[in-house]
């Protein structure tokens, strides 16, 4: 959030209000952006534009042309998020596919196989959440993108465990409070996952020598230069 001249606790309220309408605002932009990709082909180039935002917010420095800022990263991640994208898309295709064919009673194998279901999803479901924030940190070919986004969940269970709390979390709250779905219904969950696997990316960066500050990719991904 960006400081503000009023001191003391009004200052901060308007730090804090300031920042749900940055929120409200890339949330629209990402309803925008989908749609102008005839939504399959908008939802990735917009999380990952989304997601280079929320990056500045968090940092303080978020700029006075979200919009413009938020047109320029669609415009030149389109084709290259969208090729990243594709894997999670039809993987999320199949898992709905696969629901809808659930039987209503179902044997224990069938329950076996519904559990383990839900497992691949979950773990997609997280792959798909790290491809967004790699896109928005570093720009690398698809298949390494592919590789690192599927093995970082698996390699790093705290920050697939609090990647799942926090997205269930911010369900429940959606749920709850349903005026906040089309105010903060984007942008709240990918500022959630901006922030998990963000963080899990810095740590694994210092771990490999690197410093933070220069958000350099952990092992496995030292070709990655920052996009």
């Amino acid at each position: 959030m960006t400081g503000n001249e009023t001191p003391g606790w009004a200052g901060r309220l308007m730090d804090w209000l300031r920042f749900l309408m940055q929120l409200v605002l890339l949330n629209l932009l990402f309803l925008a952006g989908t749609l102008a990709g005839l939504v399959f082909l908008g939802i990735f180039p917009s999380a990952v534009a989304v997601t280079v935002l929320l990056a500045r917010l968090r940092a303080g420095d978020p700029g006075e042309r979200l919009v413009t800022d938020f047109i320029t990263a669609y415009r030149t991640q389109f084709l290259h998020a969208n090729r990243v994208g594709s894997l999670f898309a039809l993987a999320g295709v199949l898992a709905a596919v696969n629901a809808a064919t659930l039987p209503g009673a179902a044997t224990g194998v069938e329950l076996a196989l519904s559990g383990l279901s839900v497992v691949v999803s979950g773990a997609l479901a997280v792959s798909a959440g790290a491809a967004v924030v790699l896109c928005s940190r570093y720009r690398d070919t698809v298949l390494r993108t592919w590789r690192c986004a599927l093995v970082l969940p698996l390699a790093s269970p705290g920050m697939t465990l609090a990647w799942l709390v926090s997205i269930g979390g911010i369900a429940l709250l959606l749920s709850g409070v349903s005026a906040l779905l089309p105010l903060m219904g984007a942008s709240l969950p990918l500022l959630a996952s901006g922030l998990v696997i963000g963080h899990r990316l810095d740590v694994l960066a210092l771990n490999d020598g690197g410093a933070p500050a220069r958000r350099l990719p952990p092992r496995g991904l030292r070709r990655l230069t920052p996009a």
